[in-house]
C-alpha cells in the first residue's frame, strides 16, 4: 500500500504490533475477570463500549468485594495485575495518542505531548520505546 503521508514501513508496522499485543493483552485481563463476573465477555464485548479504564475499575472491583474467594489465583497476585495493566493502560494510551513528527535525525516518529498534571511525561516514541514497550505489554505471557 502506497500513501503521500511520509513515513518508516517498518516503523508503522512496529506500532501497529504494539497496538495488537496490548489488545490480546487486555483480553487476558478480560477473561480473568470473567472468572469471578460470569458473562463479563459479553457484556464487554456486546454491551456498551468499555474503555480499557472500564476493564480496570471491573477489576477493581472484584478485589474490592469482601464476597469475592479466591482459588487459582489470590488475592495479592490479582492486585498486581491490576497494578501492572493500570501502567500500561497510560503507556498504551501516551502510544496511541501521540501525533507524528520528524525527529532530530530526519526520522518519522510518534511523540506524546500532556499536560503537567498526567502520570507520564511528554516522551518520543523511537523505535526502541516501541519495541520497550511491547515487551512490557507481553509481560503477562513470560512463563
Amino acid at each position: 500500500m502506497t500513501t503521500r503521508v511520509p513515513h518508516d514501513p517498518a516503523y508503522t508496522a512496529l506500532i501497529g504490533t504494539a497496538v495488537y499485543v496490548f489488545a490480546y493483552y487486555e483480553w487476558a485481563v478480560i477473561y480473568l475477570i470473567q472468572q469471578f463476573k460470569p458473562g463479563f465477555d459479553r457484556r464487554y464485548s456486546r454491551g456498551a463500549p468499555m474503555t480499557s479504564g472500564g476493564v480496570k475499575a471491573e477489576l477493581l472491583s472484584i478485589l474490592t468485594d469482601q464476597s469475592v474467594t479466591y482459588s487459582a489465583v489470590s488475592r495479592a497476585d490479582l492486585q498486581s495485575c491490576h497494578d501492572e495493566f493500570a501502567g500500561l493502560i497510560d503507556k498504551r494510551n501516551a502510544l496511541i495518542h501521540a501525533h507524528p513528527i520528524t525527529d532530530q535525525d530526519g526520522s518519522q516518529i510518534l511523540n506524546y505531548q500532556t499536560r503537567p498534571d498526567r502520570s507520564l511525561p511528554e516522551m518520543k516514541w523511537p523505535v526502541t520505546e516501541v519495541e520497550a514497550i511491547i515487551q512490557e505489554f507481553d509481560w503477562i505471557f513470560r512463563p
